[in-house]
């Protein structure tokens, strides 16, 4: 298993950058295959006979290497002289002050290319991204798409017709999957049931280990397990942060605080709600999903198979957004709608002032089927296309002047 390779499509992109001068900068949760993808890099560099050097911050005798700026560029210039050289350091936010400590060395000008790793956002984002304005290009590694993870487990299924039964067959038994247990690389790998939910709990016990109790500091480990427990219980539904405060004996203050800190180490997604009618529609209320589904469903204990779930709707929906997320890019947004009246819409992808309103159905549908806040939102905005998500159905249709495309999971649902 630790000689087996997942490819990942952020790859390619990382490789290319390698020539440029810019700081490679890939960040993401722990465990989403960011030191996988550091060595893949370097050994590949250490077969065309370039000289690299990896350093993994989690490591206590490679942060001796690196902890002050002054003697860590003296060790590379002793080591490497001043050849040209990849410098690959894991776990960034682990140094005091990253960001400044990086800007130093690249300005410099020295003949070292830098390619690190971050597992926290909240700390790049203060610590690392605004000290490199203009120094350093952002790669965001997520856990697993769906479409690498069928890559990985079936990659012959793509040379299958979608009409074909043998097809629809083995992609439900993989969507069921990976609803079921999500895209970790170490979980993917495991066979057993029992093995995936062992290596998740692993994985969700390192977090709270080093994330939050060691870099955000959060002492009542309790409340934070509760609040988890609840929102994994709740995606797809309207935040209640009240809800959140009584149930888990905090204020309305520790609950911005942790759901600030779940979002920035990539475990819940925030959607604000879309409005361009503030007496009518929403304008505050957000709801929350899940970054990776596996770990969604460690925290209230259900690994029962999609098709027989009760909240299977939701989690569909949740898979969704984690798709519009890959497929999205700066500056498009992704929000949600819903009137006072109660009419919603699933995700409303805003690009500039263009909209396109998304449903999601957890079924196969035999035919289209527009519901009636989908509806209204369309007749609303006119938007010029819509589009329903569901398990295997496609078509093409129209709601008065705007195309409606009735899409399946597995394709691609933004052009």
């Amino acid at each position: 298993m630790k000689n087996v390779f997942i490819k990942r499509q952020i790859y390619k992109n990382l490789q290319k950058h390698l020539d440029k001068k810019e700081i490679s900068l890939l960040i993401g949760p722990r465990q989403s295959g960011k030191t996988t993808l550091l060595k893949r890099l370097k050994n590949n560099l250490d077969k065309q006979g370039e000289v690299s050097l990896y350093f993994n911050l989690d490591i206590v005798s490679d942060r001796q290497v690196i902890k002050e700026q002054t003697e860590f560029i003296a060790y590379l210039r002793n080591k490497i002289g001043d050849k040209k050289a990849y410098i690959f350091i894991d776990e960034v936010q682990r140094l005091a002050n990253p960001g400044l400590f990086l800007k130093g060395i690249y300005d410099l000008e020295l003949p070292y290319k830098l390619i690190v790793s971050g597992s926290s956002a909240l700390e790049i984002k203060s610590k690392i991204s605004e000290p490199l304005t203009g120094r350093k290009k952002v790669f965001y590694l997520t856990t697993l798409s769906f479409d690498e993870f069928v890559n990985f487990k079936k990659p012959d299924l793509l040379t299958l017709k979608p009409a074909k039964k043998a097809f629809y067959q083995q992609y439900l038994l993989l969507l069921n999957e990976y609803l079921r247990f999500g895209g970790y690389p170490k979980v993917v790998l495991q066979k057993s049931q029992q093995e995936k939910i062992e290596t998740l709990e692993e994985i969700y016990s390192s977090y709270l280990e080093k994330d939050i109790k060691g870099c955000f500091k959060v002492q009542n480990e309790s409340s934070f397990l509760t609040v988890v427990g609840l929102l994994a219980g709740q995606i797809g539904n309207l935040l209640n942060k009240n809800l959140l405060a009584a149930h888990s004996a905090s204020s309305r203050a520790t609950i911005d605080n942790f759901l600030l800190y779940l979002e920035k180490s990539f475990v819940i997604k925030i959607i604000k709600p879309f409005s361009r009618n503030p007496k009518k529609e929403l304008t505050k209320t957000p709801k929350v999903y899940f970054c990776d589904l596996g770990l969604r469903n460690l925290a209230i204990r259900n690994f029962v198979d999609f098709t027989k779930r009760q909240d299977k709707g939701k989690l569909f929906e949740n898979a969704v957004l984690i798709k519009l997320k890959k497929e999205t890019k700066i500056p498009d947004k992704i929000n949600h709608w819903r009137t006072k009246t109660k009419a919603e819409v699933d995700f409303v992808i805003s690009r500039g002032l263009a909209t396109i309103p998304i449903e999601v159905k957890s079924k196969n549908l035999k035919k289209p089927l527009y519901s009636k806040s989908f509806r209204s939102f369309i007749k609303k905005y006119s938007p010029k296309k819509a589009i329903v998500v569901n398990l295997g159905f496609k078509k093409e249709g129209k709601i008065a002047s705007t195309t409606v495309l009735t899409k399946p999971f597995f394709e691609k649902i933004l052009d």
